[in-house]
């Protein structure tokens, strides 16, 4: 069996890169991402959606994409053979709101690399980066631990049109929670943020469901809003030269999705502290996602929500969540 893991990859252990974006975050760029992950832009004036910052690769300042399109930041490993890339998940943490002035600069440094195998044998490589974002007077805006999973080239997921096989790792890692709606829909329904005002929210209540089909020109209005211009999410030769039957819905929109589930049940200064999410299956555009979410925590303080993304009737995220705190105005309207 094929070694991906030499002492040459573990020694970028620990390695580091600094990007310093090159002009501010814009409103444009604020506006165009609410569009892009369906959320209402009139909301993002003052701020931007809690995931644009993890996610876009504007923040890079490189003006030259490589051979497959892309502009964003990559670990450019020493692997032995081959390999292709795909994304396990995400674990984002915001400290405040990004504003349009910010202009942000991005500390990534590579902290751990695992192998493990797949339900063949095949080796898998297992990266866990971490991004420190902070605004041009250093204060701490966002954090963002990514997962990366690395095979021999040739041997990836995904071939037919519907979902393929989980990426290989073990059902659950990191001892994260699952969805609670994974069992059934029973809990009772979290009500809309009209009615929800001022009210604490209760463990077992679910935030209504958002679905959404994905087309191949979703995919590419969500590249353009976050500088990803990799060919994987739109070109069908480079998916099938991947082993891909079609283009791949880039695994970060899914945080985009889940956060504007959850942003939709929000008091207005109410904030969300953290999303996380693992990506288990390949989705292709047609696809018609569905995400679920469930309060399993609750306190004064704000509450924890557990969430997954089906795809007819397969989960293709999980160990995927959030945590709220409470604005003041929801706080003191309590009795």
């Amino acid at each position: 069996m094929t070694t991906l893991v030499t002492d040459e990859v573990l020694a970028m252990i620990g390695h580091t890169v600094t990007y310093v974006a090159p002009e501010p975050l814009g409103p444009a760029a604020i506006r165009y991402f609410a569009i892009a992950v369906g959320s209402d832009p009139d909301r993002w004036v003052d701020e931007a959606p809690p995931t644009l910052v993890c996610e876009t690769n504007q923040l890079t300042g490189i003006d030259r994409p490589d051979g497959d399109g892309y502009l964003g930041h990559v670990w450019s490993l020493p692997f032995p053979v081959p390999v292709t890339m795909i994304r396990g998940g995400n674990d984002y943490r915001f400290h405040r709101p990004v504003r349009p002035a910010d202009r942000i600069t991005t500390a990534w440094r590579l902290e751990a690399v695992d192998e493990h195998v797949d339900r063949t044998g095949e080796p898998l490589a297992v990266v866990t980066a971490e991004a420190r974002y902070r605004d041009a007077d250093g204060e701490a805006l966002a954090t963002n631990v990514e997962t990366l999973i690395y095979r021999p080239a040739g041997n990836d997921p995904g071939r037919g049109s519907r979902p393929g096989r989980a990426a290989g790792l073990s059902r659950a890692r990191d001892g994260a929670h699952r969805s609670a709606n994974a069992g059934g829909r029973s809990a009772a329904p979290l009500r809309d943020r009209a009615t929800s005002a001022g009210r604490p929210v209760q463990v077992g209540e679910r935030l209504p469901d958002l679905v959404r089909r994905v087309e191949l020109f979703d995919l590419v209005a969500y590249g353009a809003a976050t500088w990803d211009w990799h060919r994987l999410h739109y070109d069908p030769d480079r998916a099938a030269r991947a082993g891909l039957a079609q283009p791949v819905v880039d695994g970060q929109l899914f945080g985009g999705l889940l956060a504007e589930q959850v942003m939709r049940a929000l008091d207005r200064d109410d904030r969300l502290i953290r999303l996380h999410f693992r990506n288990r299956r390949p989705v292709f555009p047609g696809s018609e996602l569905r995400c679920e979410a469930e309060v399993t925590e609750a306190d004064d303080a704000g509450f924890v929500i557990a969430q997954s993304v089906m795809v007819d009737g397969q989960t293709v995220v999980d160990q995927a969540g959030a945590v709220v705190r409470y604005g003041l105005t929801r706080v003191r309207a309590r009795p």
